[in-house]
């Protein structure tokens, strides 16, 4: 076994190019578009409207922490001696189902049809539970408990804080 090389297989480049770095440094370049050209959004001069360039600024702003943290993950990774490597244990390869992802975006295209009849809350609500069951999230009360959960902090974030208004569906009008 080669001193680069890690007890799964996999050798490591610590200056090379890595996918991580370079996924990293696109969408940090991306997000940093994003903030540029935002900043030219116009403002409708109401003062409970928050603007339109503030959604893309947020979003901006946390894809570039969160790559800054991909970035440094990698660089700490790569400078960790071979033998702490060799230690840890080997993760297993996922293995690619796709019929599981032709399944979730069958769920998505579907749960996009169902919205202006259902509603924002019920679709999102079920969406969200059944996903979790798909990528291997298989509990009973968990899965709906949080997707409920996260549906009604998407709900207050964009119809509250943002004044986007979502979906009721024709059904309960």
């Amino acid at each position: 076994m080669n001193s680069s090389e890690t007890s799964a297989g996999t050798s490591l480049k610590p200056f090379g190019w890595n996918m991580e770095v370079v996924i990293g440094v696109l969408v940090s370049l991306l997000a940093i578009a994003s903030l540029f050209f935002s900043y030219k959004f116009p403002s409708t001069g109401l003062a409970t409207d928050i603007g339109a360039a503030r959604f893309p600024q947020i979003y901006a702003g946390a894809l570039l922490v969160l790559c800054a943290l991909l970035i440094s993950r990698h660089l700490i990774k790569s400078k960790q001696p071979p033998a702490q490597e060799a230690e840890a244990p080997a993760v297993q390869e996922e293995v690619r189902s796709y019929r599981r992802a032709f399944v979730g975006i069958a769920s998505s295209v579907l749960a996009l049809a169902a919205m202006p009849y259902l509603g924002y809350g019920v679709v999102t609500s079920c969406y969200l539970s059944f996903l979790m069951w798909l990528m291997g999230m298989r509990h009973k009360l968990w899965n709906p408990l949080l997707a409920v959960l996260i549906t009604a902090t998407l709900y207050f974030t964009f119809s509250a804080g943002l004044n986007v208004p979502l979906p009721l569906g024709s059904l309960f009008e």
